[in-house]
């Protein structure tokens, strides 16, 4: 009996081991921004390290996933706007984050080709607890943040699908 548990142990073992090198393993992260992605003068002010950040974001998800033979992440992003405060409460502007999204990935028929948007209040899911709406600036890093990683983990989420 104890053979059998320690085998079933082993064999559960190694089908772990198997599906966690399963995962599509990256070798490229490119974000690329063009200034006519920006809808508003307030989009001007993330522009800047929004490329660095995203890659970053989607690095920092991927770190035990990084191997030279793997895809190649690449996204083009397409419109950056940012709403305040009082355009979100009233309902008139919502912040927004859309990129096309190609995922080269090695072999044939592998490849992904979607366009992601994310906007503010679906990056809500990301603030810290206790946050208010009614305290964010358009220079807020929490609001800034919060886009940034929702749109990393969708990213990220659709590498494995």
């Amino acid at each position: 009996m104890k053979r059998t548990v320690f085998a079933t142990a082993a064999l559960t073992l190694a089908l772990g081991a198997t599906a966690a090198t399963s995962a599509t393993m990256v070798k490229e992260i490119d974000v690329d921004t063009e200034l006519s992605a920006i809808q508003n003068e307030r989009a001007v002010e993330v522009l800047t390290t929004l490329d660095a950040d995203l890659e970053k974001a989607i690095a920092s998800r991927l770190v035990d996933r990084l191997d030279d033979r793997g895809a190649r992440v690449l996204i083009d992003i397409d419109e950056v706007s940012l709403a305040n405060s009082f355009e979100q409460a009233v309902g008139s502007e919502d912040a927004v984050l859309v990129g096309d999204v190609s995922l080269r990935i090695p072999g044939i028929a592998n490849n992904q080709n979607y366009t992601l948007t994310v906007s503010s209040s679906q990056a809500q899911a990301y603030f810290p607890d206790g946050t208010q709406l009614a305290d964010f600036t358009l220079s807020s890093d929490v609001y800034y943040t919060a886009m940034i990683d929702a749109f990393a983990d969708n990213v990220v989420r659709n590498l494995d699908k």
